[in-house]
């Protein structure tokens, strides 16, 4: 996963499109003509509807940035090494498989915790070769719920990662985002961890998977 610097900007960007968002909506409220009883009613609750959406958005955005800056401040560094690309049987004829790169050969590095619910989160940078033997790029976001299994140390979890890729075979290598479900397997400070890439017949269907060690 990817290791990202989160400037003080895009958190202000934020911040000031919300204010505006609601101060837009203060300003065409008090413009509003006056409305019989029932109309007002009606408009009363979709001002508290608005402003509730608003509160929600607005504390959303507040908790995601306080636990990407505590990721940042408090997470361990973490090494990944990408090893498989396993184009799954049944969207693929053994002929196209044989042509795809299943061993990826790349690296990353990021940064990661498990935050006060028992759960991983972490950011992340790798650059590896995808399934046409072209070097890619990623960076993103991980969250991964995880359990433990029975009373060892050994951990089970699986949650998503959001990112922003660059493949050469899609749009000129201009970065793109993405979400994908993601699994991970751990011990102690060693984690196996996947992420599945859904598609249909010849696209997609892509298990990819790398190792990770947290110093």
């Amino acid at each position: 996963m990817t290791l990202i610097s989160i400037a003080r900007g895009p958190k202000a960007l934020l911040l000031s499109l919300a204010c505006v968002c609601s101060a837009t909506f203060a300003q065409s409220a008090e413009q509003s003509p006056a409305s019989p009883p029932a109309a007002s009613s009606s408009t009363s609750q979709t001002a508290e509807t608005t402003r509730s959406n608003q509160n929600w958005l607005s504390s959303g955005l507040s908790n995601g940035w306080s636990s990407v800056k505590k990721t940042w401040d408090e997470g361990q560094i973490e090494l990944y090494v990408p090893f498989w690309s396993y184009h799954l049987p049944f969207a693929y004829t053994p002929s196209q498989r044989a042509e795809y790169t299943e061993y990826p050969a790349g690296l990353g590095i990021g940064k990661g915790r498990m935050n006060s619910s028992g759960n991983w989160e972490g950011m992340y940078a790798m650059a590896f070769r995808d399934s046409h033997g072209d070097p890619s790029y990623m960076v993103g976001y991980g969250w991964v719920p995880m359990w433990n299994v029975a009373q060892t140390e050994v951990k089970v979890g699986v949650g998503v990662t959001g990112f922003l890729m660059s493949r050469r075979d899609y749009w000129n290598g201009v970065p793109f985002p993405g979400v994908l479900p993601a699994a991970s397997l751990s011990y102690q400070r060693v984690s196996l961890q996947a992420a599945y890439i859904p598609g249909g017949k010849g696209n997609g269907n892509v298990i990819f998977m790398w190792g990770k060690y947290s110093f």
